[in-house]
């Protein structure tokens, strides 16, 4: 990852899956590790992410409340079942950054999320679209440059593309 992120010299650098207390406290794994320790990006890194665990117990407690609806049960199971497979497919066809980073990826995040928003709106904006709109939030408080990276997880790419511009 560090020598893609060299190689596009980036001129900010947003990571919207830690938050800064996350980093000061050693939660993150040897790829930040090793952007941090790089004296040539290190100064251009900064946290961006959100309190995972509130919009955790957002999802978790909007499940509890409504697991007894049978239809909510039919919904959900066919919502782990199309997860199970969109997952499994795109572990076999990211092969490197430009397979993970491509318009098939974000086409099939992007359906899920239309098709889990339309079975479960509630849901959707409780803990995808407020949690994404928190990072945003974060990210436009210190601005996004023509070339700004945000680092965030495969799924996200999609809605930060389509609220931010592909090149913005």
């Amino acid at each position: 990852m560090l020598r893609y992120i060299l190689s596009l010299n980036p001129t900010k650098i947003y990571v919207t899956y830690l938050t800064h207390y996350d980093y000061d406290h050693g939660l993150y794994g040897e790829e930040i590790r090793k952007l941090m320790s790089d004296d040539m990006i290190a100064d251009r890194v900064s946290f961006r992410g959100v309190d995972e665990k509130k919009y955790s117990a957002l999802y978790q407690k909007y499940v509890d409340e409504n697991r007894s609806s049978p239809e909510f049960v039919i919904k959900f199971n066919v919502l782990d079942i199309m997860n199970t497979t969109l997952n499994s497919y795109l572990e076999g066809y990211w092969k490197d950054p430009q397979t993970v980073n491509s318009e098939v990826t974000d086409s099939l995040f992007r359906a899920k999320h239309k098709l889990t928003s339309a079975m479960f709106p509630e849901l959707e904006m409780l803990t995808w679209e407020n949690k994404h709109r928190e990072i945003m939030e974060n990210i436009e408080m210190t601005g996004v440059t023509p070339n700004t990276m945000i680092l965030c997880p495969a799924e996200s790419r999609y809605w930060f593309i389509d609220h931010f511009g592909p090149h913005s």
